[in-house]
């Protein structure tokens, strides 16, 4: 009596699978065979390399489009070089021509695809999320205020690729990935050339004299491992990266040790800024009239590092004119000794 109810719902569950067995089969089956052609599709960029990466197969190697944001009309390149585009950023392996362009799985392209391809709009498809952030950032907001020129998408990155590619602009799919030494290399050049104080400052830290040395591997921070890449904000903003709150975070990166001591590091320093010590004088030259912006200036970190860095090269500059000095001393006090000795043998022959 125990065993009944038990063995009979044992049976009705097998029937059950039996029953289910062939439905499930048959939407297994269809499932593969409609999906299997676009997963091959999806996962091969052979098709498109098969033509797009030999000119005499293109019958159009390049066309005129419309920047959807700028409405600048640019000439883009059909050709794609497959070694640069496989190094690139979007060449990865989980990455397709088809995440961006429209699948061509079953069109006529006897006469191309031209009417079949929507515009890739980069922000829309993938890049929204850094795109907001640059664009609330206090980057922008500044420019915007001064009534600069926000610099877009491409501005930087296909900046990059044209020093990046042969195909240079016609390419910002060949955009180098982040962590590309050259890529790195060219942040610097491309923040540089709107920041150009700062860069030299940059070039007179540790940092920036390792990079000048063509150092630029992920060892050695450049601007947007500090700044940020996309949401850069003022130091003053709690969420900035070179913010009090989180400076030691950011230099804790890359320094193990960082503490509130350590982060004390003049990352920009002004020494070698003339007009820097311009500010100086005039802060000690007003120092009756303003002496709360005497205090100011002298306790800034900067000032202490140019009195140093004056006094080093003080030293420098007096211990190597003294041996110069010195030196050439010696050397007239030499010629003085030969012209005696000589007059003396002179005397002694006659």
């Amino acid at each position: 009596m125990v065993y009944k109810p038990k063995r009979k719902l044992t049976v009705n569950v097998a029937s059950g699978l039996k029953r289910l067995r062939l439905p499930a089969f048959l939407v297994t089956f269809t499932s593969a065979v409609f999906l299997l052609p676009v997963i091959l599709f999806a996962g091969d960029n052979g098709p498109c390399y098969e033509c797009h990466t030999k000119q005499d197969k293109l019958k159009v190697t390049e066309k005129a489009k419309v920047d959807p944001v700028t409405g600048e009309i640019n000439v883009a390149s059909m050709l794609i070089d497959e070694a640069i585009y496989k190094a690139s950023a979007h060449g990865g392996e989980d990455f397709f021509c088809i995440d961006c362009h429209q699948d061509l799985d079953g069109a006529d392209l006897t006469e191309g695809h031209k009417s079949n391809l929507k515009p890739v709009d980069c922000i829309t498809f993938c890049h929204d999320d850094p795109a907001e952030d640059y664009l609330q950032s206090s980057h922008v907001k500044l420019m915007k205020e001064n009534n600069k020129d926000v610099p877009t998408c491409k501005d930087c990155h296909s900046g990059l690729s044209y020093h990046y590619t042969s195909l240079g602009e016609k390419s910002p799919r060949d955009v180098p990935k982040g962590v590309d030494p050259l890529h790195r290399k060219l942040t610097i050049e491309a923040c540089g050339s709107c920041h150009q104080d700062h860069l030299e400052s940059y070039r007179n830290n540790a940092h920036g004299q390792v990079t000048s040395l063509g150092h630029t591997t992920t060892d050695v921070p450049v601007c947007f491992d500090c700044h940020g890449k996309h949401k850069i904000l003022n130091s003053s903003n709690p969420e900035s990266k070179v913010g009090k709150e989180r400076i030691i975070e950011t230099c804790g990166n890359c320094h193990a040790n960082a503490n509130a001591s350590f982060v004390k590091h003049v990352e920009h320093p002004q020494i070698k800024n003339v007009n820097y010590y311009k500010t100086l004088l005039a802060a000690i030259k007003n120092a009756r009239n303003n002496p709360d912006n005497l205090k100011k200036v002298i306790k800034n970190p900067q000032t202490i590092l140019c009195i140093v860095f004056v006094m080093y090269v003080g030293i420098l500059a007096f211990t190597f004119s003294s041996f110069g000095l010195h030196s050439l001393l010696c050397w007239f006090a030499v010629v003085r000794d030969e012209r005696k000795r000589k007059g003396h043998t002179d005397e002694e022959q006659h």
